[in-house]
């Protein structure tokens, strides 16, 4: 396991993610957080200058395990324990709306970052099933607060799919409220986002699906993607012809796509089989995390993309 994902566990393994260890029962959220070794505490330090001086307002967020510095914040700053922050979670697993199962949960960057993953049940969109799943972030070094982010699959090909749509959230904060109602709520308003997603999600594939895509506006599409400057070196130039070459024989050979060929669900579908499975031109020891992260936060190949298909369609 890479350095920067430190500790995960699985339930089942989506192929973006390829990272942790599989077991076989989807737990509570306190059973997740032992199984992903994160069931440890964030302590506040002050901090001291070498001249023994203390930093007025500022302290340091300690993991309790081993610690190893979290983050530096403000003696304001709220810290959130793991156990707090996805307590609620197991109100998603308790509803009769739909069927949420865990699926894995870990650390990023040191522990600055700890995440869990969930999933609802698939949805057919166009014929194909679709797993919605729900990746809920928090960070101990002040950089975010507690996040649930959606992140849709495609089943039949592993394809992460981040659509943005303007009448529904992709992702959204957890205002956590700590008692058992506000855990319920909470639960109550990350399933209704989550439908509402899926639902727009749908109407936006339909409408995809009826866009024709011609090939002069194909390669518009590309060239927007992928641009190459006619005064970049060789070697930047030969870089952005191997991804269009990438993507053009994922779009011309995928099976499972023939049946969108020439529209622009289809186009779509492709870059994000290209942004899910390409291994960038630069292997790095740790591109699967930040490739964890991008389908988070939200995927650039995917977001330009789909402004391209938008701009061209």
């Amino acid at each position: 396991m890479s350095a920067n994902v430190e500790t995960c566990f699985l339930f089942k393994q989506p192929a973006w993610h390829g990272l942790g260890t599989i077991v076989q029962d989807a737990p509570t959220s306190l059973d997740a957080l032992r199984l992903a070794q994160l069931d440890w505490d964030v302590i506040p330090e002050p901090v001291f200058l070498k001249d023994g001086s203390e930093v007025p307002e500022t302290v340091v967020n300690i993991r309790s395990s081993d610690h190893s510095i979290l983050g530096v914040v403000s003696d304001h700053y709220k810290i959130v324990q793991n156990r707090e922050a996805f307590s609620f979670i197991d109100g998603l697993l308790e509803s009769d709306i739909e069927k949420v199962t865990f699926e894995s949960a870990g650390a990023l960057n040191h522990g600055k970052r700890v995440w869990m993953l969930a999933h609802l049940p698939a949805k057919k969109i166009l014929g194909d099933d679709i797993v919605p799943y729900l990746v809920f972030t928090n960070s101990h070094d002040g950089s975010q607060a507690i996040t649930a982010a959606l992140t849709p699959t495609r089943v039949v090909c592993q394809n992460t799919l981040t659509l943005a749509l303007n009448n529904a959230k992709r992702s959204w904060s957890i205002r956590h409220m700590g008692d058992m109602e506000g855990k319920k709520k909470d639960a109550a308003i990350t399933l209704g986002l989550a439908t509402k997603y899926m639902e727009n999600m749908n109407i936006k594939a339909e409408e995809y699906q009826q866009k024709k895509i011609t090939k002069k506006m194909l390669q518009e599409i590309i060239d927007m993607v992928f641009p190459m400057d006619e005064e970049d070196t060789e070697r930047a130039k030969n870089n952005v012809s191997t991804l269009r070459n990438q993507f053009m024989n994922i779009y011309s050979e995928a099976k499972d796509l023939k049946k969108f060929s020439g529209d622009a669900w289809g186009v779509y579908n492709a870059f994000g089989d290209f942004a899910s499975h390409i291994q960038p031109l630069r292997l790095t020891k740790t591109y699967q995390e930040k490739l964890f992260t991008s389908f988070i936060d939200g995927n650039k190949i995917l977001k330009v993309a789909q402004e391209a298909i938008e701009k061209v369609a």
